[in-house]
């Protein structure tokens, strides 16, 4: 069996009795002013945390109501600068379609010239076939008469 362990218990004298009791009540009030020093400071930690994450939870909420301000007036500029493309993309959808009308104008315009021309090279072809047979029939009329 194991030996029981024990304290060593002090022997007192009846006359010592009322200064140990004194002074362990002493001991017990000077723990008990600890314990209310050590739960005040508590509450002010606790109150002081508080005001600062209260502090903190104001922060972050102004920060995101500026991110969101940033945002919407990031989304407005998008929506400005995408209308304007837009603008644009029709302005020079207009410019191409009317720059495509004036080219088949022009090729229109010379396709006429160039039938035109063609016209008139046939006829001065003709002309030139028509006086060369004539000049080829005056040669030849003209050698029966040669001796």
């Amino acid at each position: 069996m194991a030996e029981e362990i024990r304290a060593p218990v002090l022997e007192l004298d009846r006359a010592e009795i009322p200064w140990v009791v004194a002074y362990l009540r002493e001991d017990i009030q000077d723990l008990r002013n600890e314990v209310r020093e050590n739960r005040r400071s508590i509450e002010r930690l606790r109150q002081d945390m508080g005001a600062k994450i209260e502090g903190l939870d104001a922060k972050i909420e102004g920060l995101r109501q500026d991110m969101d301000a940033k945002i919407e007036g990031l989304d407005a500029k998008i929506e400005g600068l995408r209308q304007d493309m837009d603008a644009k993309i029709e302005g020079l959808d207009a410019k191409i379609e009317g720059l495509r009308q004036d080219m088949g104008a022009k090729i229109e315009g010379l396709d006429a010239k160039i039938e035109g021309l063609n016209r008139e090279m046939g006829m001065q072809f003709r002309w030139m076939l028509t006086t060369m047979v004539a000049v080829g029939a005056l040669i030849v009329a003209a050698l029966k008469f040669l001796p």
